[in-house]
């Protein structure tokens, strides 16, 4: 135990059994909040650590590996899932698993010791699967390479040993945050689904993607749809004998392409992509039927894309929506940082608290660039710094928000 005189001339005693150097604490010591746990002590600030035998650095690298060694392709997380629960336990977290109905899947709710799991000031998210196949981590000097690398078990492993930082720091804010890690996020979003049910109402959520450590403006929007033309069959040798659906189906699709659609300064311009063609019977004869899949990353509103894509069409082929979410504008944070708009989906639309929260944020380290492939990686300075902002953030929505 130390103590000093401060300014104020009040004794400010300090417990630090943590041994750390100031580059390997990941926080401003004078954003850690005052402890109550000790009334007869008054204290300005209390810094609680305990000994750490590596540096959390090598700490943060070490867990990603391991979390990588672990297959979790969507649809079999169950295994993985059981890892991170036992983590989290090993460090003091109490975690509450929820079951996936009629499966072994399921979300991992963790809080600190005697928190309140349905009310946390902050809530970390991220999700266990990873996009098949599944192939296991390597690495180099620089980077961490393998499935999941980025997207998204290293935004996992970064969450965890901010979270396992903070309660060794300061248990006050441990108590004050909570981590969800949800299943299903690379297909169809089961595991948000679910996890609303928990009913858990955070001044603040942050979701973890890989961002190239830059906040998100804007989580893009979603719109799914499938346009169908129909011909009339006949043989190919005698244009007189039918039409063709493909070639009508070229027509509408270069209008597609050539038009316009929605851009803002802010929050970037509105895409699409034309992922699918299919039709025709045989080349010898007119294709009865062409059908077209289009994605549009949405700037402004689905109703305004649908809107102006059936302008567009103008009649000429059937629109049927296939999946769809509107844009999720989102929060800078409050401390400083980069700002990028985000143009693929997450969890956060489908997390109903989300337009109740005061803030909401998109952030992560790596690429989604290379995500979902064979040369996906995550450079280690990224997986340091980004595990650093998570600590620095919840310190400061804790105390000044």
């Amino acid at each position: 135990m130390a103590l000093r005189k401060s300014a104020e001339g009040k004794t400010v005693f300090f417990r630090i059994d943590y041994l750390l150097v100031a580059r390997d604490l990941p926080i401003d010591i004078s954003q850690i909040s005052s402890s109550h746990r000790s009334k007869q002590i008054h204290c300005s600030f209390c810094v609680f650590l305990r000994t750490m035998t590596i540096k959390w650095e090598e700490e943060v690298e070490k867990r990603l590996l391991d979390y990588m060694s672990h297959s979790s392709t969507t649809g079999n997380e169950a295994k993985f899932a059981e890892v991170v629960a036992k983590d989290l336990e090993s460090n003091g977290w109490t975690v509450q698993k929820q079951f996936i109905p009629d499966t072994d899947r399921f979300n991992v709710y963790a809080t600190f010791r005697n928190s309140d799991p349905k009310y946390v000031k902050v809530l970390l998210n991220t999700h266990l699967d990873t996009v098949p196949p599944y192939f296991p981590p390597t690495q180099d000097d620089k980077n961490i390479y393998g499935n999941g690398s980025n997207d998204a078990k290293g935004q996992l492993a970064a969450m965890v040993t901010a979270a396992t930082i903070i309660s060794n720091t300061d248990e006050d804010v441990a108590r004050a945050l909570g981590l969800l890690f949800v299943v299903g996020e690379e297909l169809d979003h089961v595991g948000m689904i679910e996890a609303n049910k928990l009913g858990i109402l955070p001044d603040y959520l942050l979701v973890g993607e890989p961002t190239e450590l830059k906040f998100g403006t804007i989580q893009k929007g979603a719109l799914k749809v499938k346009l169908t033309v129909t011909g009339q069959a006949g043989h190919s040798g005698y244009p007189d004998s039918g039409t063709s659906a493909i070639h009508k189906m070229v027509e509408v699709l270069d209008d597609v392409l050539k038009f316009e659609w929605p851009s803002d300064k802010t929050y970037g311009s509105t895409t699409l992509n034309i992922g699918k063609i299919a039709g025709g019977q045989a080349l010898n004869a007119w294709a009865a039927q062409c059908d077209a899949d289009i994605f549009f990353r949405v700037v402004t509103s689905v109703k305004n894309i649908e809107e102006l894509l059936d302008k567009v069409v103008n009649g000429r082929a059937e629109i049927t929506l296939l999946s769809s979410n509107d844009p999720v504008i989102l929060d800078v944070p409050p401390i400083e940082a980069d700002t990028d708009q985000v143009s693929f989906n997450t969890d956060i639309a489908y997390f109903d608290a989300k337009d109740k929260v005061k803030a909401k944020y998109l952030f992560g380290g790596g690429s989604i660039k290379n995500a979902h492939s064979k040369n996906e990686f995550i450079p280690k300075d990224e997986l340091h710094k980004c595990t650093s902002t998570l600590v620095k953030l919840v310190h400061n929505l804790y105390s000044h928000h």
